[in-house]
C-alpha cells in the first residue's frame, strides 16, 4: 500500500523577485480598493454611500441564507459565463 506523503510547505522556496512582485501586487491591490472605498466612506456622494450600504446589506442577508463557497461558486460561474461571452462576441466580429 504506498501512502504519498504530501510535500511540507516550510520547504518551499521562491525567489526574492517573487515574493517581492507578490507584496507589490498586494500592496497596490490594498492601496487601490482603499482610494476607491474612501468616497463613499466620507460621505460626499451621498447616492454612492447608499448604493454602497444596500449592497453590503444585501451581502449580509445572502451570507445568512447559503455559505460563502457557495457565493464563491456562484460568482466563479457567473464570470466564466462572462467571459465566453465575450470572447464569442469577440470571435463573431473577426469573422465578420
Amino acid at each position: 500500500m504506498n501512502i504519498s506523503v504530501p510535500v511540507d510547505p516550510l520547504e518551499w522556496q521562491i525567489s526574492q523577485d517573487t515574493a517581492n512582485s507578490i507584496v507589490a501586487w498586494l500592496a497596490n491591490t490594498i492601496g487601490a480598493t482603499e482610494s476607491v472605498l474612501r468616497v463613499p466612506a466620507t460621505g460626499h456622494d451621498k447616492r454612492l454611500f447608499f448604493k454602497v450600504v444596500f449592497c453590503l446589506y444585501m451581502l449580509s442577508a445572502l451570507g445568512r441564507l447559503v455559505s460563502g463557497l457557495t457565493v464563491a461558486y456562484a460568482g466563479l460561474c457567473l464570470f466564466c459565463l462572462y467571459m465566453l461571452a465575450e470572447i464569442s462576441r469577440s470571435i463573431s466580429a473577426c469573422l465578420s
